[in-house]
């Protein structure tokens, strides 16, 4: 088999995964609190591993692996909904919720008061307080105030200050690539390790997904412009070996 196709072959490889991966940011653009993933490639000459010892094996005979994919945790744009249980986090920081699946991170503040006064997500996951338990609110209590520190805060009877009846868990990890998708913008923190909090955040307010619609794309467009490419020369490969197997069975070679 000619060098060049493994070349052709791993390019096409990588390129369909890269589009597949564009394509996934590129319909959550607008999803709340969403991260893009990105890709990352090594290089590998199966050439040069064969032992051949081909002149210019180092130099031509180079192609591309995917080597992994890794999230995107740049912060996104607020946008202001003034609705009283809309939560956005400015900094390093996750809201933890309570799943069937386990204690999972997310960056989804849209929140709601359950009939027990629970504060969950839109589809009942409990949003938890630093003390590991669900925060519960009265809901006969009146408006619920989070303050930037993530207290939440309650009138307390005539006349009285408001006080304090929870604390929203925000959790920093040390390495927020290790995370993993769960679904629903939410992540696995399995085997992750905690890292400092750095966060603040804003009642009446939700972050936006932090995917760029140009560089996307531009993206896209060069993608398809590079699988283009590859499959062009993939073709011209393929066609010049069966023009040559049968010349050489013409002439008896």
């Amino acid at each position: 088999m000619d060098p060049a196709y493994y070349v052709a072959a791993g390019s096409l490889k990588a390129r369909s995964f890269q589009m597949d991966l564009v394509s996934n940011n590129l319909a959550n653009a607008a999803t709340v609190g969403y991260k893009p993933e990105q890709s990352f490639f090594s290089v590998f000459n199966k050439a040069k591993d064969a032992g051949r010892g081909l002149a210019l094996s180092p130099y031509v005979n180079d192609g591309t692996v995917m080597a992994q994919s890794g999230l995107d945790f740049s912060q996104g744009s607020q946008k202001t909904t003034g609705r009283s249980l809309d939560l956005a986090i400015d900094g390093n920081a996750f809201f933890m919720v309570k799943t069937p699946q386990g204690l999972q991170a997310t960056r989804d503040g849209r929140f709601q008061m359950g009939k027990d006064g629970q504060l969950q997500t839109l589809d009942g996951a409990a949003l938890m307080g630093n003390n590991n338990l669900p925060i519960i609110v009265d809901p006969t209590a009146g408006a619920v105030t989070v303050l930037q520190d993530g207290s939440v805060q309650q009138p307390g009877g005539p006349g009285q200050a408001a006080t304090t009846v929870a604390q929203i868990d925000l959790r920093a990890f040390a390495n927020p690539g290790s995370l993993r998708r769960a679904g629903a913008s939410r992540y696995d923190t399995s085997g992750t390790q905690p890292g400092t909090a750095t966060a603040t955040v804003t009642q009446g307010a939700l972050e936006q997904s932090s995917v760029d619609l140009p560089t996307c794309m531009i993206d896209m467009i060069r993608i398809n412009r590079l699988f283009e490419m590859s499959m062009k020369v993939a073709s011209t490969i393929t066609n010049d070996m069966d023009a040559k197997s049968i010349g050489d069975i013409a002439t008896g070679h």
